[in-house]
């Protein structure tokens, strides 16, 4: 499965210093999948699989390579979105 762009739905964790909160970093909440945008291969289309808007998740470095790989990196099998898996699999 090579023609999918992977994307980080990330969680805010923030820290309270003397000068207030700042953001300090973020954690992944779940790993989502579109179809690549039609212009750019290298970018995702509009809407996830799942139908989220793609403008509010965070690019993933990792492509599937071979048809057989997992289209989400294995470091992150508990966080894969299942609807993007669902859809994904009756393509």
């Amino acid at each position: 499965m090579t023609d999918v762009v992977v994307l980080l739905e990330l969680e805010p964790s923030t820290e309270v210093l003397d000068a207030g909160e700042v953001d300090v970093g973020a954690r992944i909440r779940w790993v989502h999948a579109a179809p690549p945008d039609p212009q750019d291969s290298d970018r995702p289309a509009a809407t996830t699989f799942c139908g989220l808007d793609t403008g509010d998740l965070e690019q993933e470095p990792y492509r599937p390579e071979g048809p057989d790989d997992p289209w989400y990196p294995s470091s992150q099998t508990t966080r894969h979105c299942l609807t993007c898996d669902e859809a994904l699999k009756s393509r």
